[in-house]
């Protein structure tokens, strides 16, 4: 497996490919900062729980509002916009619902029928009936799977980085011994 920060490099796009676009130049003066564009495992994970709680979020604009937020605290912000598309439409859907569901345990409610209608009026009656307990399943899930997944994510970049040092250190060794074999010296 290659090193995360290997991997990243390999699979984000290059900056200056986000420079070209056209639809991407008015931001240019904001995307030349370094550390927007830094794949070191500090940034990266910051960058990652940010946007991986962003999608928790039940707003329109879930894209948006993680990137304005990376731009300030300057963060990754390819990893950022791809860990906030994770909710996406269809994901979105279970995933809420399963927000819901947490948050109407947590709140101790019994779980509503939903009866689908296309229009507004529906929309706005179905808001006001859930919004308290998906909101706070949201929030709660959104910090407990953040968390983990950051855990984890931090775990397994250590674990690599730690075997891709050892598998270096074990090649210059054996380099040694191969050039102290050729030269006839002794160990």
């Amino acid at each position: 497996m290659p090193m995360p920060r290997k991997l990243l490099n390999r699979i984000l796009p290059a900056r200056a490919t986000l420079k070209a676009q056209w639809y991407l130049r008015p931001f240019n003066v904001l995307l030349h900062d370094p550390a927007l564009w830094a794949t070191h495992r500090k940034n990266v994970l910051k960058a990652f729980a940010l946007g991986l709680f962003a999608c928790f979020l039940p707003i329109p604009g879930q894209t948006i509002l993680p990137a304005l937020i990376a731009l300030w605290i300057r963060v990754n912000l390819p990893v950022v916009v791809a860990a906030s598309w994770i909710a996406n439409p269809v994901t979105s859907g279970p995933l809420y619902y399963a927000c819901y569901r947490f948050g109407s345990w947590l709140l101790d409610r019994p779980l509503g029928s939903f009866h689908v209608e296309f229009s507004v009026e529906w929309l706005w009656s179905e808001l006001g009936r859930i919004w308290q307990p998906l909101f706070l399943g949201c929030l709660v899930l959104g910090v407990i799977v953040t968390g983990v997944s950051v855990f984890v994510l931090n775990w397994v970049w250590i674990r690599a980085s730690r075997r891709q040092f050892s598998q270096r250190r074990a090649f210059r060794r054996w380099l040694r011994r191969q050039k102290q074999k050729r030269t006839g010296a002794s160990p």
